[in-house]
């Protein structure tokens, strides 16, 4: 393992392969996860994907927000007075704010995608039983009233249309 892949374990911020670090528990991820499942309740694997995806977003906001706070909090203790903390120190502080900024915009990423998600779906699933109800009306209109002339039908159809103000094309 080089030393720049062993950075990422040292406060986990920018872990890439790493969901649970030594000082994590696996319970608290697992009640985090249920949490977004509970307040989802994904009905396909696609949208089960992206809700873990979401869940795994939050669990990395909550630990850049640990660390972020525990470099803070050892600063103030080194310094109570931020006027006075080194430029080192300023740019260690605003680095762990970067992470948990970082990490911030990828949980409301990934929420957009699973509200995307659920609305293309709900929009699916509205259009296919519209489609359906009108497939039945139709069926029922024509098994009602079947018109008995196509022709003088059409030609009915046209001059109710010009009756209400509807141009014919030329001919």
């Amino acid at each position: 393992m080089s030393n720049s892949a062993k950075n990422a374990i040292k406060h986990g911020c920018c872990a890439v392969d790493t969901l649970i670090m030594p000082n994590e528990r696996m319970e608290d991820y697992t009640a985090l996860e249920n949490i977004w499942l509970n307040a989802y309740q994904p009905s396909t694997e696609a949208e089960l994907h992206l809700v873990q995806e979401l869940a795994n977003a939050d669990w990395l906001l909550q630990r850049a927000t640990r660390a972020y706070a525990n470099v803070e909090s050892e600063l103030y203790k080194a310094n109570p007075n931020p006027a006075e903390w080194t430029e080192a120190q300023d740019r260690k502080l605003g680095r762990y704010l970067r992470y948990k900024t970082a990490h911030t915009n990828n949980v409301i990423k990934c929420q957009k995608r699973v509200e995307t998600y659920r609305k293309a779906r709900l929009a699916e699933r509205a259009a296919n039983e519209k489609s359906a109800l009108a497939q039945e009306r139709l069926k029922k209109a024509k098994a009602a009233n079947p018109p008995a002339d196509w022709q003088q039908h059409l030609q009915d159809m046209r001059n109710e249309a010009i009756a209400r103000g509807f141009t014919p094309p030329e001919s």
